[in-house]
């Protein structure tokens, strides 16, 4: 994970924080001309994308992590499809792979906020 020891040689944990508003993984759209996804979500994608490489500039983690979510929004999508959008955007950027063995941890826990104020508060803890 991350260079950084703590105070008794454990590695510290990497967090990051994404200020814009929770939103759900996108399903394909399939159409005669092939499958895309939808605009709004890989423009939603893009700027979570932007927020995450500007606190992070190391190379993708490869495992295995222990992700702990904590969510700031309106409770209007299931959690799953939240942490859904979270893994596309940062797969490849902050983990090598978003399958079980590289992520066999995942914590979340969500706050009702104002859309303005909506958070998504990664950390990251080395989980081997």
């Amino acid at each position: 994970m991350s260079d950084q020891q703590g105070t008794q040689g454990q590695k510290k944990a990497i967090r990051l924080e994404v200020r814009m508003p929770l939103y759900s993984k996108a399903r394909p759209r399939v159409t005669s001309r092939g499958v895309f996804m939808p605009k709004a979500y890989r423009e939603k994608q893009k700027e979570m994308k932007r927020q995450l490489k500007e606190q992070w500039d190391g190379e993708p983690l490869e495992g295995p992590i222990y992700l702990e979510l904590v969510l700031k929004g309106e409770g209007r999508a299931d959690a799953d499809n939240i942490i859904g959008a979270l893994m596309d955007a940062a797969n490849g950027l902050l983990w090598t792979d978003d399958r079980v063995t590289i992520i066999p941890r995942i914590s979340v826990s969500w706050e009702k906020a104002p859309k303005a104020d909506s958070l998504w508060r990664i950390t990251i803890h080395d989980a081997g």
